[in-house]
């Protein structure tokens, strides 16, 4: 009877680590997916994908004590008028900046050629919109002077691109 016992004690540690060395050998992913598919009618997105949500870097030159520009590309397309874009963060004065937590670099945000703020401004006009096309989201310092503070800066540049709501014109009667 105790031999029989201490066989079945034995079949079940040897089960049991059998299972211990199985799960040791495991290995488990996650793997976070997205995707946004634009309406044929209206998009503003980038042409090159998975940057978007990572941190980008704006090396500093040492030569020209400058930040160094970021730029990409984005297809835009509205088939019913302009587009328009806005700056969301942005400090007091609605500009975006890079901060250290003392000090501040700000920035200018430049799509299609004009510069962004606070205050929504039509970066493609309807004609352009309509059929299409590419442009440069550009970000650099705001001003040309050498800078002078240092540190480590961060900051988010966060826009929102939205069709020109046109007001048809009534004829005159």
């Amino acid at each position: 009877m105790l031999k029989r016992s201490l066989s079945i004690i034995f079949l079940s540690c040897g089960a049991l680590g059998s299972m211990v060395a199985h799960a040791a050998d495991e290995q488990r992913y996650a793997i976070d997916l997205t995707a946004t598919i634009p309406t044929e009618s209206f998009q503003v997105i980038p042409v090159e994908s998975g940057w978007i949500n990572q941190t980008q870097e704006m090396a500093f030159d040492l030569g020209t004590r400058k930040l160094q520009d970021f730029t990409k590309q984005f297809q835009y397309k509205n088939t019913s008028g302009g587009i328009q874009a806005t700056l969301t963060n942005t400090d007091s004065k609605g500009t975006a900046i890079l901060s250290n937590g003392n000090d501040t670099i700000p920035l200018a945000v430049i799509f299609n050629g004009v510069t962004l703020s606070k205050t929504p401004s039509t970066v493609v006009n309807a004609d352009d919109a309509k059929t299409g096309g590419r442009t440069n989201l550009r970000i650099t310092q705001q001003t040309d002077t050498p800078l002078t503070v240092t540190g480590s800066f961060t900051g988010q540049v966060a826009m929102v691109f939205e069709p020109v709501v046109e007001t048809p014109v009534e004829p005159e009667s």
